[in-house]
């Protein structure tokens, strides 16, 4: 099966964050490659998104832990058959570098100098305000927006750079995580399927495939020892989605590490 869109249900509230700081550091890199004045407003949108959400002093510090508990995990796999040494090596190499790159970056004192930098403070606080930062709202903003693209994106770029290490570790333990599992074909009977999850082992997300161009999405609940997911089928989003009657291909991964 051509398998091509990905639908990830997080399991708990620690990948949860995960998810949405991918999403959020993905959404800034796409605004700073390009140089309009909207792209640099997205992107300033991304940037209070995630000093909100990294918000919490204890974050950065559950990120190492995180790191750490997958580094102890492959190392388990070290006296397994059949594991392919090199390739064990690598992943914990690479885990090394970017737990010391955490490490070194571990106070947050330079991202709460970015969090305190008046300019960004004062649009901040509008952010939440729907149309809060129009021109007469904040026209420190619209002063900004009129500069070449080029120095918006270098100012950019500096206030991200402390977040860079997090980024790293974020995009790292994902990895990690989707390729725990191998996506196995599975059958949604009237459009429904469950199943229970073992509750013996670290279970973190779920991941489900589709073909592109089926015209359906799932709709995925889960639980500590079971999931369900609901095939829709809405082609016109004005309209309800109702739940498709018909048997479903699709795929399924598990993960849990």
């Amino acid at each position: 099966m051509f398998q091509t869109v990905f639908y990830e249900q997080p399991l708990n509230e620690r990948i949860r964050a995960l998810l949405r700081l991918e999403f959020l550091f993905q959404q800034v890199e796409h605004a700073t490659a390009c140089a309009s004045i909207w792209d640099s407003r997205m992107a300033l949108q991304g940037l209070f998104d995630i000093l909100d959400l990294t918000g919490r002093n204890e974050f950065k510090g559950e990120l190492l832990k995180e790191l750490e508990r997958h580094a102890a995990t492959l190392c388990r796999l070290r006296q397994t058959p059949g594991v392919h040494a090199a390739t064990l090596d690598r992943v914990l190499a690479e885990i090394a570098c970017v737990t010391n790159r955490l490490h070194k970056n571990l106070d947050n004192l330079t991202m709460d100098a970015v969090r305190q930098t008046d300019f960004l403070s004062a649009i901040h606080k509008r952010h939440h305000v729907p149309g809060g930062a129009c021109q007469f709202d904040v026209p420190a903003l619209h002063h900004w927006l009129q500069q070449d693209g080029v120095i918006r994106n270098r100012h950019l770029q500096e206030w991200l750079e402390p977040f860079a290490p997090m980024q790293e570790a974020v995009i790292l333990i994902l990895q990690l995580i989707r390729e725990s599992a191998t996506p196995r074909p599975e059958m949604a009977r009237r459009g429904f399927f469950q199943r229970g999850l073992d509750s013996t082992v670290s279970n973190q997300l779920i991941r489900v495939m589709l073909a592109p161009g089926d015209g359906l999405f799932p709709e995925i609940s889960a639980g500590r020892h079971r999931f369900a997911i609901r095939f829709l089928e809405q082609p016109d989003p004005s309209r309800r989605a109702t739940q498709s009657t018909m048997d479903i291909s699709f795929g399924l991964a598990c993960c849990a590490i």
